[in-house]
């Protein structure tokens, strides 16, 4: 899948984990996306508030914030960016009304490629949960 627009879009990812960081960030941008990355709530709300953002993705379990905390921050600043809450367990964790969808870790990628770009294009149901 390739995004042909110009610009392109950009996705700002919050994650504690390297590895889950680095994957995402290759299949986003091997997708045609430009990726913002950053490991903890504080540094994500920073990026959001200082650049230009069409779409964010945070893991829930987050060094120094829950991710649907730092969604509920983010929809407050900017209530039309659509936003992703991740999680790696398989309940659906407290908060997750903060986003557009919920998405479990370990989904194959073009899953994880295909609910993005659904939510993008503004087809996504709010609070929806998405999963393979």
């Amino acid at each position: 899948m390739n995004v042909s627009s110009s610009p392109r879009l950009v996705i700002l990812c919050i994650d504690d984990d390297p590895e889950q960081l680095n994957l995402r960030t290759l299949a986003l941008s091997s997708a045609g996306y430009r990726v913002l990355t950053a490991t903890n709530a504080a540094a994500g709300l920073y990026l959001f508030a200082h650049n230009h953002v069409d779409l964010v993705i945070s893991d829930h379990v987050l060094p120094d914030a829950p991710g649907a905390d730092l969604l509920g921050e983010m929809k407050r600043f900017n209530p039309n960016v659509p936003l992703v809450l991740l999680s790696g367990f398989s309940e659906t964790p407290a908060g997750v009304e903060q986003a557009d969808i919920f998405l479990t870790k370990g989904m194959a990628v073009p899953d994880f490629l295909a609910a993005i770009a659904k939510l993008l294009s503004g087809k996504a149901k709010s609070a929806s949960n998405i999963n393979s």
